[in-house]
C-alpha cells in the first residue's frame, strides 16, 4: 500500500471524551468489528488495501464491483469490511475469505460481506486529508447518498446522550459492535498516528484459571478457561498483566500441577495475541473462579482480546 493511505488510528479510553474534548468538537462513530480497510478506486479498477498494506481484493469481490459502479476514479474511502450473520457481526466469517491458497474458499460460498465507510481521503482526484474531519464526512455523505449494500455510510453523532444510547443499545442486542470511536470534528486526516479515541463495550464475566504466566507464587498473568457442553475445560483467553496486589492475592489460592488436560505451551491464538511465539504456561489446579472484564470480542468459546482481572470469586467453585 502507498505510504500516502496509511491509516489514521484510534488510542484505547477508558472513558469516552467530552463534547468539547477533542479538536473541534467531539463525534462518535460505532466501532465495527471487522477489518479495517481502505478502498482505492483507481481508472484501473479498485484496491481494497489492508491495515497492514496487503490487497484483500481478491477476498472481497462484492466489495470491489460495488466500488467499480458507485465510486468515481480518483476516489479513497476508508471504512471497516465486517459480515453480518443473523443480525450480529460475525468477526470468525472474514478470515476464510483470506486463507493460504488451496484453502481459501470461494467468497460466493461464504456470508456476504459488507463495507462500512466512515471516512473519504480522496474524491475528484483531490486529497481532502489535511480538510477537517466535518468538511470531509460532508464529502462523504455526498459520496454516499446513492450507495446500496454492500456498501453503507457509517453512522456518526455529535449529540453524547445519543452516543450512549448506541453502547447501551448494541450492549443490550448483542450484535458485535465493540464500542464507540470518538473523533474531533476539526481534525485533519493523520496517517498511522493515533488521533482518534476508541472505547469498548466491557462486560464482566467469570472463568476459571487453568495456567498462569510465570510461576504459581508470582503470577504474572492468568490462562482462563471456560468449560464447554461436556463440562471440559477449555482455554478461552488470558488477562492483561496483573499488578503486584492481584498477583500476590491470587498466588496465595493457586496451587500449581502437571495432571491437567491442557499442553506446557499454548499458542497465541488462545491467549489473545500478546506473543508471536507459543508460550510457556505453568498449569494450576482448575478450581478457583476469578471476575474479569472482557469486551465483545468472544468467539468459538475464546475472547480475542486480553481481558482484565477484576476480583476473586472465593464463593465459586469450578
Amino acid at each position: 500500500m502507498p505510504t500516502t493511505w496509511e491509516p489514521m488510528l484510534a488510542k484505547p479510553a477508558a472513558t469516552l471524551p467530552a463534547v468539547g474534548g477533542l479538536l473541534g468538537g467531539t463525534v462518535y462513530e460505532p466501532k465495527w468489528d471487522g477489518y479495517r480497510a481502505i478502498l482505492e478506486r483507481t481508472g484501473a479498477g479498485c484496491r481494497v488495501w489492508s491495515r497492514k498494506g496487503a490487497d484483500l481484493a481478491a477476498g472481497f469481490p462484492e466489495i470491489v464491483q460495488a466500488a467499480l459502479e458507485r465510486l468515481e476514479p480518483g476516489t479513497v474511502i476508508d471504512g471497516e469490511l465486517v459480515v453480518w450473520r443473523d443480525g450480529r457481526l460475525d468477526f470468525g466469517a472474514l478470515a476464510p475469505r483470506l486463507a493460504y491458497r488451496g484453502r481459501r474458499r470461494s467468497p460466493a460460498d461464504l456470508p456476504p460481506a459488507s463495507f462500512l465507510a466512515f471516512d473519504v481521503l480522496v474524491a475528484g482526484d483531490v486529497d481532502l486529508r489535511t480538510k477537517p474531519l466535518r468538511d470531509r464526512r460532508a464529502v462523504l455523505e455526498q459520496l454516499a447518498g446513492s450507495w446500496q449494500p454492500p456498501m453503507q455510510l457509517t453512522p456518526q453523532t455529535a449529540d453524547p446522550a445519543e452516543a450512549q444510547r448506541w453502547l447501551t443499545e448494541y450492549d443490550a442486542a448483542d450484535v458485535g459492535v465493540e464500542g464507540l470511536v470518538a473523533k474531533g470534528a476539526g481534525q485533519r486526516y493523520l496517517p498511522g498516528q493515533r488521533g482518534w479515541v476508541k472505547f469498548r463495550i466491557r462486560n464482566t464475566r467469570e472463568a476459571t484459571v487453568g495456567a498462569v504466566i510465570g510461576r504459581v507464587d508470582q503470577p504474572v498473568r492468568l490462562i482462563l478457561g471456560l468449560r464447554d457442553a461436556a463440562g471440559t475445560l477449555r482455554v478461552a483467553g488470558a488477562t492483561h498483566p496483573l499488578t503486584p496486589r492481584e498477583s500476590v492475592e491470587l498466588a496465595s489460592v493457586l496451587v500449581g500441577t502437571d495432571d491437567h488436560p491442557w499442553p506446557a505451551e499454548l499458542g497465541t491464538r488462545q491467549l489473545g495475541r500478546f506473543s508471536r511465539e507459543p508460550v510457556a504456561i505453568t498449569r494450576v489446579i482448575p478450581t478457583v473462579i476469578v471476575e474479569v472484564e472482557a469486551d465483545t470480542a468472544f468467539e468459538h468459546g475464546r475472547w480475542r482480546h486480553l481481558t482484565r482481572y477484576r476480583r476473586l470469586r472465593l464463593d465459586r467453585s469450578s
